[in-house]
């Protein structure tokens, strides 16, 4: 098990949390990014949104672009993503 969690991918869906990464250079966030995701991925900016079903990571909504800090969601707009994410977790958790 891991006592600590250093890469936000792990952290999103381990823990739920929606995270926005608005610039992967940040020196207070740069650690947090694998190394993976920045040899393979041109994106500088990056915002997640998990699924987890009963606790259990089983999806992860991705969006990214190439230059830093261009992702900006504004509050209505990041409201209705969150909604159509938790509605998505509903309908799956019905299902099953």
């Amino acid at each position: 098990m891991l006592t600590e969690v250093n890469d936000v991918f792990l952290l999103a869906t381990g823990k739920g949390l929606d995270i926005i990464m608005s610039d992967i250079g940040d020196p207070k966030i740069a650690d947090k990014v694998p190394k993976w995701y920045r040899e393979r991925i041109p994106a500088k900016t990056f915002v997640l949104f998990p699924l987890n079903i009963k606790g259990w990571p089983i999806a992860l909504i991705y969006c990214d672009k190439d230059k830093a800090g261009s992702i900006s969601i504004p509050e209505r707009e990041l409201s209705l993503l969150k909604t159509q994410r938790n509605q998505t977790e509903v309908t799956i958790t019905q299902a099953i």
